[in-house]
């Protein structure tokens, strides 16, 4: 019984850290003198639903308040979609998918939470790929609606659950030290 109060109670208070961490980098991100100057970009699935083609791209290429310089088109605040891309040995053109809006918008709720990197090991994979890492036969990572991640410094166990208060399917790897997370559609 101890044991599912120490749970919740810690579910609750990373929940409520999310939160708090959303609102405040939300906060610093546009304080008053800057939201004159500044239109916020789009979110992912508004950038989704103007595109044709699988990358969204950013609408400058600024890095972002946390000091990574790295260009190219933006997922979210914190990923290139280039995290996002197949990285197979060329038997695609990265993208065999468009990935899911709503898996990079959580995602980037996930990062905010931790309010440190999270890097990702695998998003969409085409089939050749996901046959080579020993993927099932139907991966959400073959349609854009999965992806493989770890925060250093933060036990896998801890990202799964945070993960799972943003609404995150959540397949644990303790072994390997990662968690894969899914969209379900």
């Amino acid at each position: 019984m101890k044991n599912i109060y120490k749970t919740i109670s810690r579910r609750l208070i990373l929940s409520i850290m999310l939160l708090v961490s959303c609102v405040f980098f939300i906060g610093m991100s546009f304080g008053p003198e800057e939201a004159a100057d500044k239109a916020p970009p789009p979110t992912v699935s508004e950038t989704a639903t103007q595109a044709s083609e699988p990358t969204v791209s950013a609408p400058e290429t600024e890095p972002p308040p946390d000091g990574d310089v790295t260009d190219g088109p933006w997922a979210s605040a914190h990923f290139l979609m280039d995290e996002y891309a197949c990285d197979c040995a060329g038997d695609c053109d990265g993208w065999p998918a468009e990935m899911d809006p709503e898996l990079l918008e959580k995602i980037e709720a996930l990062r905010c939470a931790f309010d440190r990197p999270i890097i990702i090991t695998s998003g969409v994979r085409c089939e050749r790929r996901n046959a080579e890492v020993g993927g099932i036969e139907n991966s959400w990572h073959l349609s854009g609606h999965a992806a493989d991640l770890y925060c250093p410094g933060v036990p896998c166990d801890e990202v799964a659950a945070v993960a799972r208060t943003l609404g995150l399917g959540v397949i644990e790897y303790p072994y390997q030290q990662f968690d894969h997370v899914e969209i379900w559609r």
